[in-house]
């Protein structure tokens, strides 16, 4: 299982130890524990682990279909979270959203912006390249960027735990809405209804919200 670095808290981050944990290692370390295979979590970036599916170096990462450059070429699980991206900045956005052309945004290094595509190319965007979600608000906060772009959980996470003292202001509306969900390599087509089916029950018991909930404290440690 190739999971991100530099990581991505609350979904999946190293704890002191360096083991993985957040929600996603935690629904997975359940999984496996009643399946016959033993699980192995690799650190990698963004670009590495979605290259790795497809010639089968890894056998599972985390990934919406749309964020794919083959998704024929994979297998999508049940969706595990709803996945939202907001637009940020320091300063107030107007409700019309007409504040957005020529403005520079930071983003993630090797990451697909399907919903910001167009204007990327237009140049009505002009794309800032970073490592993590971290560096893209200490970039914001530093006017190297005119705004940044990340998922609700993410933002919210650091906004608790590393920028608690900034007033960063966030888009009315989504940008982007997607299903978090595990790509897997398609050597894995008989695991997938299991895995799809513990997923099911896990949103149904409350064990994903209440996974969620426990690593968005404040006294998260990533």
């Amino acid at each position: 299982m190739a999971i991100y670095y530099p990581q991505v808290p609350p979904y999946m981050y190293a704890a002191e130890d360096n083991v993985p944990t957040g929600v996603i290692p935690e629904l997975l370390d359940a999984f496996f524990a009643g399946q016959p295979y033993r699980l192995n979590y690799v650190y990698e970036n963004r670009y590495r682990a979605e290259l790795g599916l497809y010639d089968g170096k890894y056998d599972a990462s985390v990934l919406a279909e749309n964020w794919t450059l083959q998704p024929e070429e994979l297998l999508f699980s049940q969706p595990i979270v709803a996945h939202r991206d907001y637009l940020f900045a320091l300063e107030p956005f107007n409700r019309s959203g007409q504040n957005l052309p020529n403005k520079t945004i930071c983003l993630r290094r090797h990451y697909i912006y399907s919903a910001l595509q167009s204007q990327l190319e237009r140049g009505e965007l002009v794309r800032i390249d970073t490592e993590s979600e971290f560096d893209q608000f200490n970039m914001l906060l530093n006017k190297r960027c005119q705004l940044a772009y990340m998922n609700e959980h993410v933002a919210s996470w650091l906004i608790n735990n590393r920028f608690a003292s900034v007033n960063f202001y966030r888009q009315h509306q989504a940008t982007d809405n997607a299903d978090l969900t595990l790509a897997l390599n398609s050597k894995w087509r008989n695991l997938k209804p299991r895995l799809d089916a513990f997923i099911r029950e896990a949103q149904r018991s409350g064990v994903i919200d209440r996974s969620l909930a426990r690593h968005m404290r404040k006294t998260a440690k990533p």
